[in-house]
């Protein structure tokens, strides 16, 4: 449990600094791109100077699909924190936790335990809830709008059905990200490092936002300010901490515990934290989301 406590601990980290790169407006393309840097680097730092395993056709795939969707997935939640909010971002996201469920259970085979079950069901409910928007005021029709992030007042349609799009996209690439989490551990982590396929992926992430910012800057004339180097280089440290741990936890833990204990986590401290830090509105419906991700969190650890 040590490995995926440190991974939620690090998750939430990222959640901070993106918020707080948010409020800087610092670019999102190059400081993802330079904390993709900084992570390769620390993996290249961790692998040593032993040579990497043979590289067969499958990772290399694997790692090119993962590293495009790590900067895709970033991009999108870091877009979600600013248009939705933390604690709506981080359970949209975490909600996603689905897909690698059902792959472990139905793909690796990994029943997981009748309280283990009841869990995941009332971590569904705490999703639910804690990513449930305010009400609009009285009077008003149409389905309720995600809250202004800083405000709290509800968004402007147009605004509401941009981030319904984003929050959709983030859904899903969350939940392949960790299906390929669980299928590299599964198929290759007995013969490459996992400190080998994150400087893959990692570089992979860097060289496609590398491209985009040299593309717009030569376009547009629109270049990065210096600082993005520096929060870039903390948030790199703090991801690939998210990844290693990770992967290390699914070496203890099965699937169906690890996704579920990692995401019920990470929504209750990330609605915690945007309460408190950032002075996010919470509904009577998010409160007791925060209590039933609790309870589902000893279950699903259980």
């Amino acid at each position: 449990m040590l490995f995926l406590a440190l991974a939620v601990a690090c998750s939430l980290s990222i959640a901070v600094l993106l918020k707080v790169a948010e409020r800087r407006d610092l670019d999102r393309t190059a400081l993802l791109t330079a904390n993709y840097a900084a992570a390769a680097a620390l993996a290249l730092g961790l692998q040593g100077a032993a040579p990497p395993a043979a590289l067969t056709a499958g990772l290399v795939g694997l790692g090119v699909v993962q590293g495009v969707l790590f900067i895709a997935g970033f991009w999108l939640f870091s877009r979600a924190i600013r248009d939705a909010g933390m604690g709506l971002a981080a359970g949209v996201m975490r909600l996603s936790v689905v897909v690698p469920f059902v792959a472990s259970w139905l793909v690796w085979g990994e029943v997981p335990r009748p309280l283990q079950l009841v869990g995941l069901a009332l971590s569904g409910g705490a999703f639910f809830l804690v990513a449930r928007p305010a009400a609009e005021p009285p009077g008003k029709l149409g389905p309720p709008a995600p809250p202004d992030a800083d405000t709290g007042r509800p968004a402007p349609p147009a605004e509401r059905m941009g981030a319904v799009a984003v929050l959709g996209l983030l859904f899903a690439a969350g939940g392949v990200v960790d299906v390929n989490m669980k299928l590299f551990q599964e198929s290759f982590a007995g013969r490459v490092a996992p400190a080998t396929f994150l400087l893959f992926v990692f570089g992979v992430a860097f060289a496609v936002g590398l491209s985009v910012v040299v593309w717009t800057g030569v376009r547009a004339g629109r270049w990065p300010r210096g600082e993005v180097l520096g929060w870039g280089a903390v948030l790199g440290i703090v991801n690939y901490g998210s990844a290693e741990f990770l992967l290390r936890a699914l070496d203890q833990l099965p699937g169906p515990v690890a996704f579920p204990a990692n995401s019920v986590a990470i929504v209750f401290g990330a609605a915690l934290i945007g309460r408190f830090l950032w002075h996010e509105r919470l509904s009577a419906a998010n409160v007791a989301g925060i209590a039933l991700a609790g309870v589902a969190l000893v279950l699903l650890a259980g």
